[in-house]
């Protein structure tokens, strides 16, 4: 169905207007990858972005003193109304968890703003709490965990 849907849109736009609308997803992509490289308490998973989406890890040394995982931030998104999934990396690398933004068509630089700063504030706010999270606690103790799965 998405493929059918993505030849729709090349039908529709024609070369030159389907470009056009995947390289302004390529744009911010980048866009937001660069600006979450920036935060001290994450670390992108690749240094460079290929598609309109990109995977983060929290930093190694910022993550030995956290009181929270990234199944924290995804909640804490969640209630912003934001789908940014956290979850383990495949066998072998199961005890990484990242978080991925997928960046669909129609995404302004406007609303990606809005979710950097609604990253910001959630970090911030989690940055606070005095003792860790549930979800934490299982991640030191090596439990599997999973993130919540959003579909449309």
């Amino acid at each position: 169905a998405q493929v059918l849907g993505q030849y729709y849109n090349f039908i529709r736009y024609g070369f030159e207007g389907y470009q056009e609308v995947q390289q302004s997803s390529m744009d911010i992509a980048c866009y937001c990858h660069e600006q979450i490289g920036k935060m001290k308490c994450f670390h992108n998973y690749s240094d460079k972005v290929v598609n309109p989406l990109f995977i983060w890890y929290m930093d190694p040394k910022y993550d030995k003193h956290a009181k929270w995982t990234l199944y924290d931030l995804q909640a804490v998104l969640q209630q912003s109304g934001w789908m940014v999934p956290a979850y383990t990396m495949p066998k072998d690398i199961d005890h990484i968890v990242v978080m991925r933004v997928v960046v669909r068509q129609g995404m302004s630089r406007d609303m990606a703003d809005m979710l950097l700063r609604d990253i910001e504030n959630a970090v911030a706010e989690l940055d606070k709490l005095k003792h860790p999270t549930l979800s934490r606690e299982k991640y030191e103790r090596e439990e599997r965990q999973h993130g919540r799965v959003f579909t449309l």
